[in-house]
């Protein structure tokens, strides 16, 4: 095969991939646009319209370590091509729901399905990259969030509108069929490597006998996971990201109401949101090869987009006028969008080739946890002060904390 086809075939395998990771976001917020059509059919209340959104994020976190096991020790393109199968066949069962507890169920399995695909991602990146094209490679599959959001946001109202939520359901659930024929198509299995007496004769068969002589290498399924927990730069890493994780999803949660209360329409808040991920996209895709061309390493790029966050977190809390919003939530969502393929490709790092995924996976439970912690403790101060000026503060004091853990971050030779 020509350098030419191998390149080609190796970046379809990328769009294959990111279009999988982005079909969880899809799947998992169609539900926002849907949510009071749905409400009003079976009298559900806003208490239990939100535990849709819990159900389907404590299936995706209980399956998030195990996804990374199994990601690094079996076939990472058949175990997205499942997990993708079943997340399109329960969204499309939505539809079908005749009571509140049954789509809870429903969201619960979805949200099980969707947890595995980050860390096949993330592997496939692993195995299909060389190590100084991963944060590239990666900038593009973490552009799926911001992107799975937008579509569902942008493609919900409407659909809704012209065939009802329960059709809607069914629609995005066949996106799914598309995702896995481009999985089945690009996606390579791992080649499982040959045994070196097979391939070398004598010298590989003395080679094969020392390694045997030697204790095993691996340890049980558990030795990545446990690798990463005993690894202070990964823990260090886990901290910076969880604070940077809960100022980029608190401006996603909170910026529409805190518009409002400053007398923009929910039409223009959500505006903001959609200009701000959009922005987002863009950023991540850009973030592996900006920091290349810069000739700075993975550490003190975080140190520079999280410096940059804290910094436009003061600039938006200045403005009051929707203009001003609009604006300076673009640069904050470019801003914000930069460091996460530089923690992921860091966790990969450290954790060395045969625990990619698991290093992935791991951080990523971390960085989630902080998605499910921000939510009670930015609303227990709203519902306290009344003042929705406070969260800014907040927000500020997790950069700052995000950049001096990083700064403690061993700092790493590639770009």
């Amino acid at each position: 095969m020509s350098t030419d086809m191998k390149t080609s075939n190796k970046y379809m395998s990328l769009a294959a991939i990111t279009l999988a990771f982005s079909f969880t976001f899809l799947s998992r917020y169609i539900w926002s646009p849907l949510m009071a059509d749905v409400s009003g059919e079976f009298g559900i209340n806003a208490t239990q319209a939100g535990l849709y959104m819990s159900a389907f994020f404590a299936g995706y976190l209980v399956t998030q370590i195990p996804g990374g096991i199994m990601a690094d020790r079996y076939q990472p393109k058949y175990i997205l091509i499942a997990c993708t199968i079943l997340g399109g066949a329960m969204t499309a069962l939505m539809s079908r729901i005749t009571s509140y507890e049954m789509g809870l169920v429903i969201r619960v399995i979805t949200g099980i399905s969707s947890g595995c695909v980050m860390a096949q991602c993330s592997k496939v990146v692993a195995l299909t990259f060389a190590p100084q094209e991963r944060a590239s490679a990666m900038g593009v599959v973490l552009a799926s969030p911001p992107f799975g959001i937008t579509l569902a946001q942008s493609l919900g109202a409407p659909l809704n509108q012209a065939f009802g939520w329960r059709t809607t359901f069914v629609i995005v659930g066949a996106v799914a069929v598309g995702v896995v024929a481009l999985l089945a198509l690009f996606v390579k299995p791992v080649e499982k490597s040959v045994p070196a007496e097979k391939t070398a004769g004598a010298a590989g068969r003395a080679v094969a006998q020392t390694a045997a002589a030697k204790p095993q290498a691996q340890a049980g399924m558990l030795e990545g996971l446990v690798g990463f927990f005993t690894n202070k730069q990964q823990l260090l890493l886990g901290i910076s990201g969880f604070m940077f994780m809960f100022v980029s999803v608190g401006f996603a949660t909170w910026t529409n109401k805190y518009a409002q209360s400053l007398g923009c329409t929910p039409v223009q808040g959500g505006m903001i949101i959609t200009c701000y991920s959009i922005a987002g996209i863009i950023a991540s895709c850009l973030s592996g090869g900006l920091a290349k061309k810069m000739h700075m390493s993975h550490r003190n790029f975080l140190m520079l987009t999280l410096t940059g966050m804290g910094v436009m977190t003061i600039f938006f809390s200045m403005q009051r006028s929707y203009m001003g919003l609009l604006l300076v939530g673009i640069i904050y969502g470019a801003v914000s969008y930069l460091p996460s393929t530089h923690y992921t490709t860091s966790a990969m790092m450290l954790a060395g080739e045969r625990f990619t995924a698991t290093a992935a996976s791991t951080q990523n439970l971390l960085f989630q946890m902080a998605s499910l912690i921000m939510p009670i403790v930015v609303g227990r101060v709203i519902d306290a002060t009344g003042n929705y000026s406070l969260i800014w503060y907040i927000f500020l004091g997790c950069t700052a904390i995000a950049v001096l853990f990083s700064f403690f971050v061993k700092n790493d030779e590639r770009p």
